[in-house]
């Protein structure tokens, strides 16, 4: 499998290219919050989706 070099706040990694950014983002333990993620339910990510702000952030 083809692997893809990405960047993710300022961390190079390298992971499989069917991978989201999300499987990435865990892959270095970056948390990224989610409302829900069902990858092999959902391939387009048509979701309808609030956006919450982190106080701080």
């Amino acid at each position: 499998m083809n692997k893809v070099h990405m960047k993710i706040d300022g961390i190079e990694l390298y992971v499989p290219e069917n991978y989201t950014i999300l499987e990435a983002a865990k892959e270095v333990n970056i948390h990224i919050p989610t409302l829900c993620f069902m990858k092999d339910i959902n391939e387009i990510g048509c979701y309808r989706m609030c956006i919450a702000e982190v106080k701080g952030k």
